[in-house]
């Protein structure tokens, strides 16, 4: 009897053994692997599914391996994509690149997919690229000339540094493009010469480098200067808007605290699409009527408008103006740059609102009606009626 009772306990034992054996054997296999990255692809239907190269920002891409459907992080670039987990299989992962500060990366890091689960993580090279970015230009010269330049000249080799610069589609000084057979690239720059002519430069564009690639378009300011325009500044248009060059003229609505003008009748007139320059039609039967009315409320309360002041800098020769807004929902001080086209009689305004009585008009374009030593106007377009808004300034 008794030995019935051993051997039954001993078959017993034996089972949970088994058991607990069979139990441990289903959890190693369990245990998660470390991930493994066999290529990229590209997310689309087949024939689009094809391995890619380069990876751009916002890309959706599929990570093929190993081991991946238990992966908790992708990055690209050391920066963290978001992770659907309905889109991870053992052998892939769908996910979609995330917009990367290149600035704030690491070189090193910048073209590495990495993936990680609960065993290990795994890393992949693949070049990832986003919108051209410069960060400083300097002067292509032996060490130590080859130094931060905050000026270029036209015909100057210089070194643009930044990120995602390969395989220019366009690079252009002012609008003009320079020769992209003649640029040299790095993993960081390139290199390339200024173009040694500026005729025909674009005004909207002064002081920007235009850079394009097959992904973006971006502007870079920076100073830009051509002796040659030193000429075109010592026209007498300039002397009467700016005072010259090295000098700076300011000027205010034709408006005192009284509601009185002292040059005009008002601080603004209206007239038709086709009143111009020097008070006179622009196009024979053109639409040429003048509403010049004194002050009255409804163009705007009696108050300080603020300035604004015209310069051309020495030296560098650069257009600048300050504007400061007071009676405007937009107040505050503005400094931007502006382009006096002294054949079409127009100036164009860069970063800044010209000073204003808060009329809804569109301000990046004046058309100058008169211009005289102690007095100005400024027709700006009604972007609702066919009309020109002229307001009157007085020089301060």
């Amino acid at each position: 009897m008794k030995k019935n009772i051993y051997d039954r306990t001993c078959f017993l034992l034996f089972c949970c053994l088994a058991a607990v054996a069979f139990l441990m054997s289903g959890c190693e296999k369990d245990e998660v692997s470390p991930p493994v990255i066999s290529e990229i692809r590209n997310y689309a239907a087949s024939p689009g599914d094809t391995i890619v190269q380069t990876l751009e920002a916002g890309q959706w891409v599929v990570v093929l391996g190993q081991n991946l459907e238990d992966v908790s992080q992708v990055y690209f670039g050391s920066i963290p994509a978001t992770i659907n987990h309905t889109l991870l299989t053992a052998q892939s992962i769908v996910v979609q690149v995330p917009a990367i500060p290149f600035d704030s990366v690491a070189r090193d890091k910048i073209n590495i997919v990495t993936v990680v689960n609960g065993s290990g993580s795994a890393s992949f090279t693949i070049n990832i690229t986003g919108a051209p970015m410069i960060s400083r230009v300097r002067n292509y010269a032996a060490a130590p000339r080859d130094t931060v330049t905050n000026t270029i000249v036209p015909g100057q080799t210089i070194n643009i540094v930044g990120y995602n610069l390969k395989n220019a589609t366009k690079i252009a000084f002012q609008g003009l493009d320079a020769n992209l057979a003649g640029a040299v690239y790095t993993d960081s720059s390139v290199i390339v010469k200024v173009p040694a002519n500026f005729t025909g430069a674009d005004p909207l564009l002064a002081n920007k480098i235009t850079y394009a690639t097959a992904v973006d378009t971006i502007n870079y300011s920076i100073r830009i200067f051509d002796p040659a325009i030193l000429e075109y500044y010592k026209d007498p248009l300039f002397t009467l808007l700016a005072g010259g060059i090295g000098k700076e003229k300011t000027w205010v609505l034709d408006l005192d605290a009284k509601g009185g003008s002292a040059k005009f009748k008002g601080p603004l007139y209206f007239s038709g699409v086709d009143y111009g320059w020097d008070n006179q039609c622009t196009k024979t039967g053109g639409d040429c009527w003048l509403y010049d009315a004194n002050y009255e409320s409804w163009m705007g309360a009696v108050q300080d408008y603020g300035t604004m002041t015209f310069a051309i800098k020495a030296g560098s020769a650069e257009p600048v103006v300050k504007v400061v807004q007071k009676g405007i929902t937009r107040s505050g001080t503005f400094l931007g740059s502006y382009f006096f086209d002294i054949k079409t009689k127009t100036i164009s305004f860069i970063d800044a609102v010209p000073l204003n009585m808060g009329r809804d008009q569109v301000w990046s374009k004046a058309y100058v009606i008169s211009l005289k030593e102690d007095r100005m106007q400024l027709a700006f377009k009604d972007p609702n009626k066919a009309e020109l808004a002229i307001h009157n300034y007085v020089r301060k």
